[in-house]
């Protein structure tokens, strides 16, 4: 019983600063810029039915193919905060996008 109740709170603890994340397109800049710096680059999935690789062009794709994909937005169709993700997850990967077009330009 002790174990049940344990894994409530984590679960809840989860749900809350999953729910928590701001989801802004200041916030997604922010992100991106902190990991451009840090050199931690990835493209976010975000999504209802799909997960998509928000803001990433068809011509894109070779530019961020080796990039690692990240799945912790909120996602889903049932999840009120994924329209927000999606839009979170398009100008994250645009400035990772932009970042990366410009080094190769240099």
């Amino acid at each position: 019983m002790l174990r049940f109740v344990a894994l409530l709170l984590c679960l809840g603890m989860a749900v809350t600063s999953a729910s928590a994340r701001d989801l802004s397109a200041a916030a997604a800049t922010r992100e991106a810029q902190r990991d451009i710096s840090a050199g931690r680059m990835k493209i976010y999935l975000a999504g209802t039915e799909t997960p998509l690789e928000s803001g990433v062009e068809p011509r894109d794709r070779t530019l961020v193919a080796q990039l690692p994909r990240d799945r912790s937005l909120p996602m889903g169709c049932t999840e009120p905060r994924a329209g927000a993700a999606i839009d979170y997850a398009t100008v994250y990967n645009r400035c990772i996008i932009r970042h990366l077009r410009s080094k190769k330009s240099e």
